[in-house]
Order: structure tokens, then sequence, then C-alpha cells
């Protein structure tokens, strides 16, 4: 039965005080010389808040742990779990835990050696859980440099088998019973009397841990056939060796079967590398008769599953497992698809045939990241043809595996292509707030960790395209901004992906104010713009990067000076020029152009910069203009509107003279309808407003005109806007002054009337009724 999606709510208030917390560190911390201590007064002893303040802070600080040493002191801060995953870490940083009970601690892919061998001894007495994946370093050093260890190499003289491995321990942690080592080399050196061989030091680790329930050396390479030391493991109830070369199964079950109380036994191989064994009939036979305990066998991408001869009748459709039932049976990826057989002696199954089997391997092979690369597939290919019924658990698991495999880049693309289909599919609008915020941070790691990589961006700038981004990033402003800057300031960068950049950048900049849009320009998004311009020139191509480019260089400009000087002191202005003159036919390019030139002509400082003969006369032509409507007309006239309202003083030009390009301005308006439509979306009415003040007739008309067309058109977008800014009054004051010319005067009594008659229909009883039930809805 598909799991029902979340309820839309917001985060908790201890997860939002959590994220400002760690985000303004110095608010409970103090910066010392050596890192940080904790403000007087302040205690985190409670283990749940301090655990989840360690890993947001694990989560917000990746390349500085300065932050460590906050937990120093253990009289104030109290750590049950301690993750540092796939951070670089000295020995000696990791002193900061030594006094907290620390129960789990996960070390993968931080390059451990001996001297962290030493701290992790100091929290034996604790310890139930140790994770090592990417041992190969630590083991190798290991190898032949025991002595540099705490352990006791002095052979034991009770009794013969007592000292047959050599040493007494690596790691001193009794009460262990969760132990993970990845990917290390377990190899014998030709000295088979060296105490410190790869099989002395796997015996060294593993004999003295007595409680140790879960193991797994998944990826190791190891001689099973020599691997007696697992007898010693009274208690193991779980046993991982997953992608482990094993030559002689049926010699290596002898060691493993050994390990009596199993009850998971995990022999799976990959589809890329599979797994093929000699009589896999009685390696399964063996295994039930010899763990007498076994309920769950993973056996996925191995033989172990397969028919001799397909054509015999068989009892059960597992050779080996006759009169077994089995709790799970993992059989993705297996040859002959032992998981398309009918009763299958397993409660819960992994493989590729049914949904269930999909997204049961997708939550169980997040470590296996080959498995978990084919459970992706096989659900991108279900969803392409939505037969998938149970997608919020794909959503979940996928976010789930994709986050822990971030450096995977074949687990980043299954993963997003999978994702792109359920966020675009019939469920879209089933996706949380919060889920569509832990997709979009996965993407930008995905984004981050594999750049280079065209097929990775492509899937992601997708999957972006999908969302409503400026809905969902405020979170995630300048990160997101900073990686699409990348990707389309890059030189040799796919076109196709350089345009969904842009496209993207574009949509964003458009619903962004104030702070946000001058992020753009910190980040050098006018100087990227500029530089797809200039290659798109030097092309002849008027594409739609390039209309976009100009596009994104508009919204960005709109009431930001400091953008519009950006764009000024790197050459806009001329390749404006270039561009009006090589495309003067392009209606979307005109626009777009225009309306930046109206954007820098409202900043008072930079209109000097456009008092120029030959802008002046490419915006007089441009006045007639009947291309795009009227838009390219009514862009040209705002522009002359905010240069003559700076009076005769300011007009420097000869010609064309200061009235010439005012009667031509209340001829270009006189032209318009009123009740066009427009392409154009104002957040703010204040530059226009201000135009109203002045004491010039074209600029005053230009005003009131886009006012009047606005409120006419769009009342329930603008009339509120116009009323809240202190519109009506100055239109008040410019209907009643006799000065002004009769045609504003009349437009201004319009919009006032306009005005008002939209917002008493936005307040009446049918339009509040109508707005109760969207609201209840």
């Amino acid at each position: 039965m598909p799991c029902s999606w979340p309820e839309n709510n917001p985060e908790s208030l201890e997860d939002l005080c959590m994220k400002v917390a760690v985000k303004n560190i110095h608010s409970f911390a103090e910066k010392l010389h050596s890192g940080y201590r904790l403000k007087e007064g302040i205690s985190l002893q409670h283990p749940s808040l301090c655990d989840k303040l360690f890993q947001s802070m694990y989560e917000e600080y990746p390349n500085d742990l300065a932050w460590l040493s906050i937990f120093k002191d253990t009289s104030f801060t109290r750590l049950n779990r301690v993750d540092l995953s796939w951070r670089s870490l000295e020995a000696d940083s990791l002193n900061f835990a030594c006094g907290h009970p620390v129960r789990e601690l996960n070390l993968s892919h931080c390059n451990l050696d001996e001297g962290h061998v030493r701290i992790i001894n100091k929290l034996g007495g604790t310890l139930l859980s140790l994770i090592i994946g990417d041992a190969f370093e630590l083991i190798k050093n290991l190898i032949g440099k025991v002595d540099l260890m705490d352990c006791d190499l002095a052979p034991k003289l009770d009794g013969k088998d007592e000292n047959k491995f050599g040493l007494d321990y690596i790691f001193k942690c009794p009460n262990l019973r969760k132990l993970v080592i990845r990917d290390a080399l377990f190899e014998d050196s030709d000295d088979q009397n060296d105490p410190s061989s790869g099989h002395s030091v796997l015996a060294a680790i593993l004999c003295p841990l007595k409680n140790l329930t879960y193991l797994d050396l998944s990826s190791c390479v190891i001689d099973l056939e020599f691997m007696d030391c697992l007898e010693e493991l009274e208690n193991l109830l779980s046993l991982d060796l997953s992608c482990i070369s094993i030559e002689n199964l049926q010699e290596a079950l002898k060691n493993i079967c050994k390990a009596k109380k199993l009850r998971h036994l995990d022999l799976s191989g990959t589809e890329e590398n599979p797994c093929y064994h000699n009589n896999p009939e009685q390696c399964v036979k063996y295994m039930v008769e010899n763990l007498p305990h076994l309920t769950s066998l993973d056996i996925s991408g191995t033989n172990l599953a397969s028919f001799k001869m397909q054509a015999e009748k068989r009892d059960c459709c597992i050779p080996g497992l006759e009169g077994k039932q089995l709790e799970f049976l993992g059989l993705l990826d297996c040859p002959d698809s032992p998981c398309e057989r009918a009763d299958i002696p397993a409660k819960r199954v992994t493989g590729s045939h049914t949904e269930a089997q999909i997204l049961l391997a997708l939550r169980l092979y997040k470590d296996k990241e080959h498995l978990l690369t084919s459970a992706l597939n096989h659900l991108f290919q279900m969803l392409r043809y939505e037969e998938v019924h149970d997608q919020c658990q794909a959503l979940e698991s996928t976010v789930a595996g994709m986050k822990h495999n971030w450096k995977n880049k074949q687990v980043q693309i299954s993963g997003s292509a999978a994702l792109f289909y359920i966020l675009k599919g019939v469920n879209r609008e089933k996706v949380t707030q919060l889920q569509r915020r832990r997709v979009i941070w996965i993407l930008l790691d995905a984004m981050e960790e594999h750049r280079l990589d065209k097929t990775v961006l492509r899937n992601v700038l997708l999957n972006f395209c999908s969302m409503n981004l400026p809905e969902n990033m405020t979170f995630c402003h300048r990160r997101m901004t900073k990686n699409l800057m990348e990707v389309v300031a890059s030189e040799t960068q796919e076109e196709f992906i350089q345009r969904l950049g842009i496209i993207l950048l574009n949509c964003i900049a458009c619903q962004v104010d104030g702070e946000e849009k001058l992020t753009f320009g910190e980040l050098g998004a006018i100087e990227a713009m500029l530089k797809i311009i200039k290659r798109k020139l030097a092309l002849e191509q008027c594409d739609e990067n390039m209309e976009v480019a100009w596009s994104m260089m508009w919204n960005i400009t709109d009431e930001t000076a400091e953008n519009c000087r950006r764009f000024i002191d790197n050459d806009g202005l001329e390749l404006f020029k270039r561009c009006l003159k090589k495309f003067p036919n392009n209606e979307e390019l005109l626009r777009n152009m225009m309306g930046l030139m109206g954007n820098i002509a409202e900043v008072k400082e930079l209109r000097k910069q456009l008092m120029r003969g030959d802008f002046l006369i490419m915006f007089w032509q441009l006045m007639e203009s009947e291309k795009d409507g009227i838009e390219v007309s009514y862009n040209a006239v705002g522009i002359f509107s905010h240069i003559t309202a700076d009076g005769n003083e300011a007009w420097t030009v000869i010609l064309p003279t200061r009235a010439q390009v005012m009667m031509r301005m209340i001829k270009a308006i006189e032209r318009w309808p009123l009740d066009s439509k427009r392409n154009i979306n104002y957040r703010s009415f204040g530059p226009i407003l201000n135009l109203l003040k002045t004491s010039t007739p074209a600029a005053q008309y230009w005003a009131v005109w886009a006012l009047c067309n606005l409120t006419r058109v769009y009342p329930e977008r603008y009339c509120r806007l116009l009323k809240s800014e202190g519109g009506l009054e100055l239109l008040e004051t410019l209907e009643a002054n006799p000065r002004v010319l009769l045609e504003v005067q009349k437009l201004a009594r319009t919009v006032i009337e306009q005005v008002l008659a939209g917002l008493q229909k936005k307040n009446s009883p049918q339009e509040q009724h109508q707005i109760d039930e969207s609201s209840d809805d």
C-alpha cells in the first residue's frame, strides 16, 4: 500500500532555531585562537540537542572544523553520536570526543591512521557502533606497522590456540555491537610468520569484539578460506560480505557458517562485476543447513539463484531453498531474472520486476553504490511510463540515496533522472515544501561535486526547470545563483546546458528584490551576460541565449543602481549599440534591451551616460517603432521622460533639441491604445511617480498614461500597489494643477476612478466570498 504524502507543514521551531544558531555561531560561542568556546551560562548537556547541533554544524561548515572545539568541554556538552564522514581531520582533532559517552562513531573517508585508532580506543568503553569506510590506507598502515599501536604484541602462554593470530587487539572496544570496515586490503605478506600480516590484523580487529552482532566487510579483499576468526564472534547476527571476491565459495562457507547465530548474510555482487560461483545450488543448500537461524539472505548480482537446467521441474523456484521461508531475499541483478519467478520463498524481495522490489532495493542499498544505481535506473524506467504508485516513497528513498552517495557520479545521474519524472509528474503538487528544499539541496551538492560532468549538469538543471524555483529557494539563493553563474560563464559549456542556466537565472531574477538583485551583481552576473552577448555578436547569432541574457540584465538592474553601473563600466552601452545595429528587427531583443536602457535612465547620476548624440538619435527613431506592439516605443519614450525631466540645463546635445524630443514623445503617446496588453512587471511605481512631480509636460504625460494603462488592463495587480505608494494623492494634485496639460488632467482623473473601482471590487462581499473559498482549498 503506497504511503501517503506528508502534510505540507513548515519546519519545526526547533529546526528553525538550530539553523539560525549554526549560521550565527558567535551568538553562543566565543572565538579563540585555537577554535571556539561556549559562552558563559550556555549548556548543551541534553544529548539529543547536542547531537543535533553537532550534525547541523557538520553540514553547515564542510571545510572548516574549528567548531569542533565547542564540544571539548564535557561539563557543558554531551555527545552520543559523532559523524565526521568525508572530513579530513588530524588525529588530534578527534580528541574533542574523549570524555563524551559516544555510542556511535562514523569516520568513513577520513584518511585515518594509527593516531586515530588510539583515540577511538579512548572511547572504547561506551562505543557501540564504529563505521570506517574506505579503510584501504588505514589497514595498509597497520599491516607491518603494528608496533606503532597500543596493542599487546606479546604472545599469550596459557594455550597454543590463544595466540594464533599474533595480536591481542587493535580496537579496544569491548562493548562494540556494530563494526563496518569497507574497501580495505587484508593482504598477507610473504613472511608467513609475520604477526602483522593481513590475516593477523583482521583477526586482531575482530577476535576481541565478543559482543559484535553486526559486521560489514563489504568490498574488502580477504582470503575467506582462512578466515577462521569468524568462529570467535559468537554473538554475530549479521554479516555483510558484499563485493568480496570469493574464488571458492564452498570452502569459504565452511568458515562463514561457523558464525552459527547468523540471521542475515550478504554475499551480493554487482551487475557490472557479478559473482559467479561453482555449484550455486549446493552453496545455498549448505548455508541453509548450517545456519539454522538464517532469515535474511542477499545474493543480488550473483548466480546463486540460477538453475543448472532451466527445464527441470522444481519444488522451489530458488534452488537450494527448498523447505525454507525467508523474511528477506536479495535478487537484484541476478542472471536468469529470479526476481520474476512465482512463489519466491521470502516475504520481502529486492529485484527489478515490481515496484515493491525496486523501492525496497532503494531503501536497503544506500551503502551499495552499484546496486543503488541499478535500482535507480529501474525506477527511472518505471517512472517514464507513470507506473510507480508510491512516488512519495520513491522520492524519499532517492533523495536519501543521493545524499549518502553524493560523490558517486552514477548515483547522481540516475537519481536526478528519476527525480525529474516525480517532480513533473501527476503528483508534483503533492510534493511538500520541505521535500522540495531537500531535493534542491541535494541537486546543488551534485552540481558542485560533478561540475564538469555534462550529464549531471543537464539532469540537475532540468530538475530545477520542473520546479517553481523562486518560491522554493530563499534558503539557498546565493548558493543557487553562484552555481548557475558558473554554468553560464563557462566558455566551453554545452549550448543546451548554458541555455538552461540562463533561463533559470532569469526566472530567479524576475522574482527577487533589493539585496538579492545585488547578489547577482556581486557574483558577476552582468559580466557573464555581456560575455555571452559578445560571443553571439562575434558569431552573428541572435538566439534565445542572447535574448535571455538581455532579459536577465533588464531584471537585475531594475531599481538597482549598482548593477546599472556595472553594466556601463563593462562596455554594456557599446554592446547595446552593436546589437541594435546588427539585429534591428528582432522584437524580443529590442524589448529586452530597451527595458534595460529604461532602468539606466531612472538612475540620475547615470543618465548623463545616455546624453550622447548617437544614443539620442537611436531612441528618437525607436519612439516611432511599432515592433512588439507598443513596448519598444513605450520604453524609448520612458527613457526620454527621465532625461527631459532633468531640465534644460542637463540637455547638452545640440540635435535633437529637447523641445523636438518632447513634441515627438507626445505624438507617440497619443498613438498608443490605452487598453494595450503589456510585457512588463512593475514591482514599484516609485520612478514613475517621481515623474508626476516634475514640471516637464511630456514626462508627466508618459507617467500618467503608464499608470492609466496598467490599472485598466491589470487592476488586480496594480490598483492596490498604486494606492499603497501614495499615487492617488499625487494624481489628485496633478489633476487640480491648471498648468498641467489637459490630456494629463483627464488621464489622472481616469486613473483615480479606475483605482477606486478596482479596490471596491476587490473588497466586495462576492469577491471576499471567492477569496475565502480559495483560502479554504
